[in-house]
């Protein structure tokens, strides 16, 4: 597969997980507005109630089983902090803060094992996919230079590199298991 081909094909899977994060925000929205009735219901006793405002340190939803599916807290940082659950306590979507204050959210496989992470960095954002096994795919990033994407392996390997030099020209990199190394550079 040439070096074109694989970049469209990073270029269709960051589209993917575009429309995938989408999905997920509008899903997260409902969520709130759906714990935001549940909150009301519960504080009249009855099936409807109008209030300005509605203050608890803690939100949890149950489903038919009881078991908690979706929550609403503060982190340990005292941060606001949305999750959703799987019926058998996995974490399936977290929307949080890094330790640094910028937003965070993190999806997960059902046996708990991260699936995409999308983080604001202190250069910019960062979106890492991994593979059902833990192994990281694709890192999307920023480093003091500019843009940066590492692509790896199904062992985890990195095998490409896509970034910016400290003079703002682009360079690629590639690489296979046996450490033979291809960089290309603009010319002078």
């Amino acid at each position: 597969m040439t070096l074109e081909q694989r970049l469209e094909r990073l270029e269709q899977q960051n589209q993917r997980i575009e429309r995938k994060n989408k999905r997920l925000t509008t899903v997260l929205t409902l969520t709130v507005v759906a714990m935001c009735a549940v909150v009301t219901m519960a504080a009249t006793g009855g099936n409807r109630g109008d209030f300005d405002i509605v203050s608890a340190r803690y939100i949890n939803l149950k489903n038919q089983s009881g078991d908690y599916v979706v929550r609403l807290r503060a982190n340990p940082a005292g941060d606001g902090e949305i999750s959703t659950h799987s019926a058998k306590g996995n974490d399936l979507v977290v929307l949080t803060t890094t330790v640094g204050g910028n937003g965070k959210i993190t999806t997960y496989h059902p046996d708990g094992k991260t699936l995409v992470k999308l983080d604001g960095t202190v250069n910019g954002g960062m979106i890492k996919t991994y593979q059902p096994d833990g192994k990281i795919l694709v890192d999307l990033s920023s480093n003091d230079n500019g843009g940066l994407v590492d692509v790896f392996n199904k062992r985890g390997e990195g095998i490409a590199q896509i970034m910016a030099d400290e003079n703002g020209n682009g360079v690629v990199w590639s690489g296979n298991r046996k450490s033979k190394v291809r960089t290309l550079r603009p010319g002078p």
